[in-house]
């Protein structure tokens, strides 16, 4: 009896979506998770980073509806960034307390209902009393209140945000060291993956620069574009789409939301979002019918096919 209950358990699917981390660039993979869902793609897991974490606890709370309306109704993250007795640079570890900014996010969120939700949420957090990168899920929360802890960390963005303790330990935003874990999902078991970046992967072409200016600017753009897709870009992925034998579908923002704006990141408003959302929609549907079309003319990888998607190339011209 255990062999056949054992072959079915190995090839059941589990589709595991990625949230990568980018601030109020997160609104793109709301409209991301849309296109998907008209097209019956809905993930079985998901790992988030960031922003990303926001994301995954909002949609398992209430479902795209509710991402969408969050994200065209949250505030300005300037108007919730508030410095406290407890929280400032002199006698704190942040800018800012954290509760004003979780507490308009926390109204769209159902700790209790994702604590016994069926989809799996795994969050990356930074783990500063071990110094090192950690995964924690909905499924090792004894409670909803350490599951709201253990959100908070996934955003406690470092300097700007206080670090978060837990069952102690301090803990900060996961992004800075793992933003796209794609890994992550493979030692989940998936058997599908649906990266869902928000910092764009490619930057238009630049043949020269004129004065130091510029030239940092687009240094800030190469490190932003790179460090924000961590765990992605310099991953080999196989020339037919696969990593490690796993599906692997990547939805990313185009050219025209590239490069590095502190500003922007830290800035929401409903118009900002909405076109965001649309973005993400787009730019879901155009890979969606890209892969569609690739199906239909799958050939044989020459020697010398690329083997990632340009961020660090694998060999030289």
């Amino acid at each position: 009896m255990s062999g056949p209950a054992g072959t079915a358990a190995s090839t059941r699917r589990k589709r595991v979506f990625i949230l990568g981390g980018g601030a109020s660039l997160g609104a793109h993979q709301v409209g991301a998770i849309k296109r998907l869902a008209e097209e019956g793609i809905t993930p079985d897991a998901i790992v988030g980073s960031s922003i990303g974490v926001i994301n995954a606890c909002i949609y398992a709370s209430g479902g795209v509806e509710s991402l969408e309306r969050a994200w065209l109704d949250f505030p300005s993250v300037a108007r919730v960034l508030r410095p406290s007795l407890r929280h400032n640079l002199l006698t704190g570890l942040s800018l800012f307390s954290m509760d004003p900014f979780a507490s308009s996010i926390e109204r769209y969120i159902d700790f209790d209902a994702l604590l016994a939700s069926q989809l799996e949420l795994s969050f990356i957090l930074l783990n500063l009393s071990r110094g090192e990168g950690q995964f924690f899920s909905n499924r090792q929360a004894r409670s909803a209140e350490e599951l709201r802890k253990l959100s908070r960390a996934g955003y406690a963005i470092p300097i700007l945000f206080p670090p978060i303790t837990f069952r102690g330990e301090v803990y900060v935003d996961g992004g800075f060291a793992w933003n796209v874990p794609l890994l992550q999902a493979v030692e989940m078991g998936a058997t599908e993956i649906y990266v869902l970046a928000v910092v764009a992967t490619a930057l238009p072409f630049r043949r020269s620069f004129r004065g130091l200016p510029a030239f940092l600017l687009r240094l800030s753009d190469v490190m932003w574009r790179t460090l924000g897709n961590v765990g992605y870009v310099t991953t080999r992925i196989d020339p037919d789409g696969t990593y490690r034998g796993i599906p692997v579908t990547v939805i990313h923002p185009t050219e025209e939301l590239s490069g590095f704006n502190l500003v922007t990141l830290l800035s929401t408003s409903r118009g900002r979002s909405r076109r965001l959302i649309d973005a993400g929609y787009r730019d879901a549907k155009r890979e969606l019918t890209r892969l569609r079309r690739a199906r239909g003319a799958v050939r044989t990888p020459s020697e010398g096919d690329a083997l990632v998607e340009p961020a660090f190339r694998h060999g030289v011209a």
